[in-house]
């Protein structure tokens, strides 16, 4: 993979590595089932992470009372979510690697598994949904992450070749999706005391805020 070209564009994956918001998407969730007498715990919650609301849903519906329906689940956790958004729920120095790329002029996106609404509830409640040329979600493509379907969506979008964008992710699911489009995959996982952060597949990984490759942008 070539890392002495500028990218003609930087996608950015949005929970966990632009906002720390894993959290509140457990929370809803578990709230959600829980009005419905399904306790959905932290360690069932782990088949959860990463995956697109349909099949999220696909996953808990036969644990759920009969009657009830994705399209419900769906907009009651997207309202119940961003009701929950805080903006110092941010990751400061990817949300300041936005921001001085769209001074460079680099075209960005925000390519995400998520609904379109939560999607830009974040970037707004960031302040950074004006520094998006567009979006991807996972309705958007047949298959979400770790798929590489949203990835090359968002270099179609673009009007790039996949090795010619970056994707920034936080997670194995994001990086696997990115890495398997062929695009410059940066993993910029939070760092954990004490945990080596593993990211198989990623062209470069990101452990500290000056690790971010300015010199492919600045020269």
């Amino acid at each position: 993979m070539n890392l002495t070209k500028r990218p003609k564009a930087v996608f950015w994956d949005i929970d966990g590595t632009l906002i720390t918001t894993e959290g509140l998407h457990y929370e809803v969730i578990r709230d959600w089932c829980a009005a419905r007498g399904y306790i959905l715990t932290e360690a069932a919650n782990d088949e959860l992470l990463g995956k697109t609301m349909p099949e999220k849903w696909a996953i808990l519906e036969s644990r759920l009372p009969a009657g009830l329906t994705e399209e419900d689940f769906r907009a009651d956790c997207a309202r119940a979510y961003m009701a929950g958004l805080r903006a110092e729920m941010m990751r400061p120095g990817p949300v300041a690697a936005v921001r001085r790329l769209h001074e460079l002029g680099v075209t960005q996106a925000a390519v995400s598994n998520g609904e379109a609404p939560v999607i830009e509830a974040n970037l707004r409640a960031l302040g950074l949904w004006d520094l998006m040329a567009f979006t991807v979600c996972g309705n958007d493509v047949p298959s979400g992450k770790p798929a590489p379907d949203p990835y090359l969506e968002a270099a179609r979008r673009a009007g790039c070749a996949p090795d010619d964008c970056m994707a920034v992710e936080d997670s194995i699911v994001g990086v696997t999706s990115a890495a398997g489009g062929g695009l410059i995959t940066l993993a910029w996982p939070e760092a954990v005391p004490g945990v080596q952060a593993d990211m198989p597949g990623a062209t470069l990984v990101v452990l500290e805020d000056s690790d971010f490759p300015w010199t492919l942008f600045e020269n």
